[in-house]
């Protein structure tokens, strides 16, 4: 519940999307059969097809309805794939006979011999998957520089690198490509070192340049680029690997003033994606299309799946509609446990990344040695998408969850509505360029799940086996009637067209009970409001603020870096803290005894220089005898200064409750309480012809209100409930969701069946 935002760091929300509502009448039936494949790893299927399904008349008994709604439509889809490391183009090039090597390409990137990769991302320079060493393509001895980058040069890469991409576009001409730096030179950054720093300032213009003669010498080899980020995983400073800082007033400043206008000036179609990080913060992409010099040159965000869970891809595109998302990198490894579960956690991302909003599926590695590597640093048990054994390659859980995709949906395809998840059966379904459907299923569960595939007035019914995944496809039924939205369980607030690029063409939010959950929430009086608060936005008083006298107040906290270290939230010294001592995990809580009965309106909390060490999701109760405690609000972290805004509220006991995960600590510099005194006339109370509202019920949740700013300028909302005395300040291009809850809805901190466990600790700058 996150209300004043500070720029450095941050945190998150949220989602949205509609297309053409197709004519009911003269309802079309589907014109084939529907064809199924399977995997099942606990038996031999692997892709393999089964007998074709019969549509027919809705028939009693039970199941997984999993209906789909061709009338609602959104993203179209780029790729489904993985990365070619510096690594993975060595095993493949160096531990394979040629006709080896053809044919798992074959199986690869052939949609007719293999399952139809059509999306790889590259490193630009050497990630933890290098072969021998650390490199970039403009590598200087310690102390030297070569701001005119004479010695750029991609001739390392033209070794193993470049064959196999060309390769790979030869089977699949649709093949998309991106890249990545790991790092700058070294000697453009303040350690003059790939290994951890940041970009010097003054090497912006340069680094630009890099950028754009990569572009350009890849293009000349014949392998064109169609998407880069400025930076991998740039909250992440390894101390084994390339890596770099960048922060996001950095990362807007080097794309707004220099990387983008460079791509521009050297006519290439390069299209810019921001962050390229875990899933657990979203003011970062957020900041991106809040500044507007970065805004115009960043359309979407990359992410990762290390932190966090999926759902932050809807929530954000909800806070940001005309903003694409890519999953762009998620590794498989020794981590996640047995196969079955791995497959599972896999399927979460094949399935999960589009159903929100994501354009493609990028997994890691796309193939490693049977040693997990070549590797300089980084992850040890990493899986490719194949190993190869010196001369034999074996296909890996990843290939098939892939396949599932990528054989059956292609570049173009765009996605409909289907079901939300239901008895651990996840699912999403597209229509692809030649008018065929494809539905992807998985069940999570450790029991058989009779599917229903509901379509119109006509179901087919299939038996998906505990842990299998399948794929489904047919033609035909395109005019059906919209689906009713408790079928579907999730609801579109419409804005109308979006400028070139936004996701199916319509500014849209789409609002699930999983996704209401999410949001912030507060209770006033015995109702609920649930709030997103994209970055940018604020919530204000409608009055003056004073802070309450902490005189005689006592912290105490479940746990602690340092015993006694809890008083420091008190002290009045922003040098100071209280930390958690361990990384983030749900039921952790800092306790406050306010000595007496206290009424205030708003809670702040101070992080401090502490940038990854927020609480990432939280509740706040308070109690008056220490034992029985009531919920009163809910919400996300953010860095910088916190203002938790709450309706009138008197308490003597209160605690925070930390609800989510996070490898980083959690950190609190200062606590104090505020309360509003006077107040000013309720702005935003009339009809802003600049801001677009809609209105939808969702069932078994509430009424969703979003409002869309198409105005220049910050805008101003009037709240929908009354006794919450509050102004909603909405940036321009940002969306702002409402729910009016029928309860208070509960986000599960942990992976839900089907979404990914983070690969490792990834530790923010700032944290110890």
């Amino acid at each position: 519940m996150v209300v004043a935002r500070r720029c450095p760091l941050i945190l998150l929300i949220a989602v949205g999307m509609i297309v053409a509502v197709l004519p009911a009448t003269a309802e079309a039936e589907p014109e084939s059969e529907v064809q199924v494949w399977l995997t099942d790893l606990n038996s031999d299927e692997r892709l393999a097809r089964q007998d074709d399904l019969l549509w027919a008349d809705p028939a009693t008994g039970s199941g997984t309805v999993l209906t789909v709604d061709p009338t609602r439509s959104y993203q179209r889809m780029t790729g489904f794939g993985a990365s070619l490391t510096d690594s993975s183009g060595w095993v493949l090039s160096k531990k394979l006979s040629s006709a080896a090597r053809q044919k798992i390409m074959r199986e690869l990137f052939s949609a007719e011999d293999g399952i139809g990769l059509s999306m790889l991302r590259q490193p630009m320079g050497a990630s933890d998957f290098a072969v021998e060493q650390a490199y970039s393509y403009d590598d200087q001895p310690a102390g030297e520089t070569d701001p005119d980058l004479s010695d750029f040069s991609i001739d390392h890469d033209r070794k193993y690198l470049l064959p196999r991409l060309r390769e790979a576009l030869k089977l699949n001409p649709e093949l998309s490509i991106m890249a990545t730096p790991w790092s700058a030179p070294g000697w453009m950054k303040d350690s003059d070192s790939m290994i951890t720093g940041s970009l010097l300032s003054h090497y912006h213009a340069a680094y630009a340049r890099y950028f754009v003669k990569f572009l350009q010498e890849y293009r000349a080899a014949g392998v064109p680029v169609d998407y880069v980020s400025a930076q991998n995983e740039p909250l992440y400073e390894p101390a084994d690997y390339p890596g770099l800082g960048m922060l996001p007033d950095q990362a807007a400043a080097f794309i707004g003033d220099q990387l983008g206008p460079a791509i521009g000036k050297a006519g290439l179609d390069t299209t810019i994606l921001g962050y390229d990080h875990n899933w657990d913060i979203t003011d970062y992409p957020e900041a991106l299309q809040h500044d507007r010099r970065a805004a115009r040159y960043v359309p979407g965000t990359a992410w990762h799946c290390y932190g966090g869970t999926v759902g932050a891809q809807s929530l954000s595109h909800n806070n940001y509609p005309r903003a694409q998302a890519f999953l762009t990198e998620c590794s498989g490894g020794g981590w996640q446990g047995e196969e079955v579960e791995a497959f599972r956690q896999t399927m979460g991302s094949v399935i999960g990344a589009p159903r929100n909003w994501g354009q493609s599926v990028i997994l890691w590695n796309l193939a490693l040695d049977q040693d997990h590597g070549p590797y300089i640093g980084g992850c040890t048990n990493c899986r490719g998408v194949v190993t190869v054994n010196d001369g034999t390659v074996d296909k890996e859980l990843e290939y098939w969850a892939l396949g599932h995709a990528s054989k059956f949906v292609r570049p173009g395809a765009v996605r409909l509505a289907s079901s939300v998840p239901a008895d651990q059966v996840i699912n999403v379904a597209f229509r692809n360029p030649d008018g065929s459907t494809a539905m992807i299923a998985h069940n999570g569960s450790t029991e058989d799940r009779t599917v229903i595939i509901r379509l119109g007035d006509r179901e087919a019914r299939h038996t998906l086996p505990a842990g299998a995944a399948a794929t489904y496809r047919w033609t035909g039924g395109d005019q059906v009637p919209p689906a009713d939205p408790a079928d579907l369980g999730s609801v579109d607030l419409d804005f109308g067209r979006g400028p070139a690029g936004t996701p199916g063409g319509r500014l849209t939010q789409t609002v699930s009970a999983e996704t209401a959950a999410q949001l912030n929430q507060v209770k006033i009086g015995s109702d609920w409001l649930g709030y997103s608060l994209p970055y940018g936005a604020s919530l204000q008083p409608t009055g003056d603020t004073e802070p309450l006298a902490r005189t005689g107040w006592q912290a105490a906290a479940s746990h602690t870096e340092e015993e006694g270290s809890a008083a420091r939230m008190l002290d009045g010294d922003e040098g100071t803290r209280w930390s958690s001592g361990t990384g983030q995990a749900p039921g952790q809580w800092v306790r406050f005894d306010l000595g007496e009965p206290r009424t205030f309106d708003q809670l702040r909390l101070s992080v401090g220089s502490n940038l990854g060490d927020y609480v990432r999701a939280y509740r706040v109760e308070i109690s008056d005898d220490g034992a029985d405690w009531t919920p009163i609000a809910r919400g996300r972290g953010s860095s910088g200064t916190m203002i938790i805004p709450l309706p009138r509220t008197t308490t003597r006991q209160l605690r925070i409750v930390g609800e989510g995960s996070a490898g980083s600590w959690w950190s609190i510099t200062e606590f104090g309480l505020s309360r509003t005194v006077g107040s000013a006339p309720a702005a935003g109370t009339g009809v802003d012809h600049g801001v677009i509202t809609r209105t939808a019920e969702l069932p078994g949740v509430g009424t969703v209100i979003g409002s869309y700013n198409r105005r220049p300028s910050t805008a101003t909302l009037p709240l929908p409930v009354d006794g919450f005395d509050y102004r909603y300040r909405l940036p321009s291009t940002a969306a702002a969701t409402f729910v009016l809850l029928t309860r208070p809805l509960s986000a599960d901190p942990t992976p839900r069946p089907g979404e990914p466990t983070p690969l490792r600790e990834q530790r923010h700058p700032g944290s110890r």
